[in-house]
């Protein structure tokens, strides 16, 4: 349901049909087109009816099952208006928490009664703020010329030798020293630890390859905005990732982070159903999966994983 478009677009080019010449069979545009094969319905709410026509123009000419096709996407335009409802309803959560913490620290200011000849009279105050700002300047000053002037004294004296640092008189054989250092620019240092090999086959759609030898790895996902999220690992829901709302709180720059560890053998792929995809970073053992701009979605986004095995 989710690949309806990608199912089109696959059809298409089974059919050696490009994009244009599709245009002119079903007098559809190409920016419709388009659009279709890329699963940007929530463009066209309140158009589905024209939707379903362009569906069953384009399933005509393309030899596909229009009544499947139609059912997809009106279970796939029932799932955007959960989308919706959903967003609508974490953001009415957050604007009562806001507006709840705003009530929590409002305060009156006391009651004090105060002569006012007294309380209007700061020149005292001024005064004494003045003072101490004049010490904390004379007191920065004075830091500032000691540590200058005690480095200073440092480098030029001669007699200054380093801790450490020996002295030797005579004759010094440096060929010994010259053959270490040759034999350390010899040595070979083979210390490059083994990456993970990434493959993208389509928009948040990755095939990856670990070293040879290992046994499990690590997925690390950094959520960097409010976002529902749901996994499926090897085609079933998966118990160990929770299902909620993530970084859903009020400190924007920290990203809300989940780890989960997977042996090799009972693996084969992941899909992370997320409400949007914009900012999110994952990760492979530390190392980061190279999305691009095309991976940022606003609306619902699956980001497919498939493991790739000897």
């Amino acid at each position: 349901m989710d690949n309806l478009g990608e199912n089109i677009r696959r059809q298409r080019e089974a059919k050696h049909l490009t994009i244009e010449e599709l245009s002119t069979k079903t007098k559809i545009s190409v920016a419709v087109l388009k659009d279709i094969e890329n699963g940007k319905f929530d463009r066209y709410k309140g158009d589905e009816a024209y939707v379903k026509m362009y569906l069953k123009k384009i399933s005509n000419v393309l030899s596909m099952d229009t009544d499947m096709v139609t059912q997809q996407y009106l279970e796939l335009t029932r799932e955007i208006e959960l989308e919706d409802i959903k967003d609508k309803e974490v953001q009415n959560q957050h604007q009562d928490e806001v507006v709840k913490k705003g009530k929590k620290f409002s305060f009156e200011a006391p009651q004090l009664a105060r002569k006012p000849s007294v309380y209007e009279d700061k020149s005292h105050v001024t005064i004494i703020r003045g003072a101490i700002i004049l010490v904390l300047v004379c007191l920065v000053i004075v830091v500032i010329w000691y540590g200058f002037y005690s480095t200073r004294s440092k480098t030029k004296d001669p007699t200054f030798v380093p801790q450490n640092q020996t002295t030797v008189e005579g004759d010094v054989d440096t060929n010994d020293q010259t053959n270490q250092n040759d034999d350390n620019q010899n040595t070979p240092t083979d210390q490059t630890e083994a990456k993970v090999e990434f493959t993208r086959k389509s928009r948040l759609d990755f095939q990856f390859k670990l070293p040879e030898g290992v046994e499990e790895f690590t997925l690390k996902i950094e959520y960097n905005h409010a976002c529902w999220a749901q996994m499926y690992v090897n085609g079933k829901s998966y118990d160990k990732f929770v299902s909620k709302v993530y970084h859903d709180y009020s400190d924007k720059d920290k990203p809300e982070t989940v780890e989960l560890t997977f042996k090799v053998s009972e693996f084969d792929n992941l899909r992370l159903r997320n409400g949007s995809n914009m900012g999110h970073h994952y990760y492979i053992n530390n190392q980061e999966i190279p999305l691009t701009e095309e991976d940022n979605v606003t609306g619902v986004a699956n980001f497919n994983l498939t493991l790739e095995k000897e």
